[in-house]
């Protein structure tokens, strides 16, 4: 797909300056907004170094996307994520550099919301509070989790969003560009569709206008919607500096050809609430699950298709998440298993042989996971695996209990 934009950003009617930055490239399907802190010292300078820092390394981003569209494997999409993770790194590098170098300069900070295209998906990093959404039809979905210290009181449970609006210190960043030697980058993937839209902001646009309304502006405003949103946001105080970039998706020639053969994906909301069924998610919260969905590879399968062999080496793990199909072992069938039930959980942590043959009886979409994918997971977002891990030994240790009371039933039927 090909991405038409549009992007503003204003100073607002509070600010004297404008700390924010913004980039939207639709020949190399890039697009940012940096936020540089308020109170702090030069944001502007930071959300400036931000950008110039990502937008040099666009072309090389697109490449990898395109590649990623073109294997549809686990090892080519981790490369995009990869690229995206080093290029922000690169920048809170700059950054974090350019302050220790010069006194008047401590303690700039900024944030960094940004996307990248290929012809299928959106590979979105993430670091602040500004926001990235995904507008299809008459819904639309908040992709990125804010970092702040309301969201993190929210998520550990000692506030409530009702109490947001009041409190006091619900401006005050978690992490942001600059803050320290290292930063950590929410890594996302979204499918995109033609006609989707892509909101990336500012909080001068999100903490001032509410969703409903962004979005029935984005509805009436088809010929320059950042423009619109901004005064939009000027309309209701304009208390903030305000960046909108809004990208439009349309198919091209070559989408059409392609197309017709490929997996419609599911909707954003429907894949989250699909992972959060399963056992070793339960405990996730829904960012954390769309952390997750990076690694989710979407399939539909034919019927009569054996998704996995016996004796085969394992290294998938399968959700059905429409469809069915039977499990044999030596031919003989042992269980059927059908939407929402999954199987192969052992071969993310070991790899070990298949020990049945799994084969649809009708077109059955699945999610998938590989091993791989599960290990990038450890080492990038500790705390997420951690808690599937937990459930995943739980799980098997009620397993081994059951096991063994079977042993001992048997063992005394034989005595």
């Amino acid at each position: 797909m090909r991405g038409e934009s549009w992007a503003q950003t204003d100073p607002g009617l509070i600010r004297a300056r404008n700390e924010d930055t913004i980039w939207a490239d639709d020949a190399t399907g890039l697009y940012v907004v940096a936020d540089g802190l308020g109170g702090h010292a030069a944001g502007d300078l930071a959300s400036r170094i931000s950008v110039d820092a990502i937008r040099g390394c666009a072309q090389d981003l697109r490449d990898l996307a395109d590649a990623a569209d073109a294997e549809g494997d686990e090892a080519s999409r981790r490369a995009v994520f990869d690229r995206l993770q080093a290029v922000v790194e690169q920048a809170n590098d700059a950054v974090f550099s350019r302050a220790r170098e010069d006194e008047d300069l401590r303690g700039m900070m900024s944030t960094v919301s940004m996307v990248v295209l290929s012809r299928s998906a959106g590979y979105v990093a993430h670091v602040g509070d500004s926001r990235v959404y995904l507008v299809r039809d008459d819904h639309m979905d908040l992709v990125t989790v804010d970092h702040t210290l309301a969201e993190e009181l929210i998520r550990a449970g000692r506030m409530t969003r009702e109490e947001l609006p009041s409190f006091r210190y619900k401006n005050v960043i978690a992490r942001a560009i600059g803050e320290k030697a290292t930063v950590q980058v929410d890594l996302l993937y979204v499918d995109l569709r033609p006609h989707d839209q892509l909101l990336l902001c500012s909080d001068g646009l999100s903490d001032f206008v509410v969703e409903a309304e962004i979005l029935r502006t984005l509805r009436r405003h088809q010929q320059d919607p950042a423009t619109a949103l901004i005064q939009t946001a000027n309309d209701h105080g304009g208390g903030d500096n305000i960046s909108a970039v809004v990208v439009r998706l349309e198919e091209t020639q070559e989408d059409a050809t392609t197309t017709m053969t490929a997996v419609v994906p599911l909707e954003l909301a429907e894949k989250v609430s699909l992972l959060g069924d399963l056992f070793f998610c339960h405990h996730l919260t829904p960012g954390e699950r769309m952390k997750v969905l990076r690694y989710i590879h979407e399939e539909l399968v034919p019927a009569g298709t054996a998704i996995v062999q016996e004796g085969q080496q394992g290294d998938d793990f399968f959700l059905v998440v429409a469809g069915a199909a039977n499990v044999s072992v030596n031919g003989v069938l042992v269980n059927q298993i059908h939407a929402g039930e999954h199987f192969g959980e052992i071969a993310l942590v070991s790899g070990q042989r298949r020990s049945a043959t799994v084969t649809t009886t009708e077109e059955t979409r699945l999610f998938r996971m590989s091993r791989d994918g599960f290990y990038d997971l450890s080492q990038k977002d500790q705390a997420i695996s951690v808690k599937m891990l937990w459930v995943f030994s739980q799980s098997l240790a009620q397993r081994v209990t059951e096991l063994s009371h079977q042993l001992v039933e048997a063992s005394r039927s034989e005595g």
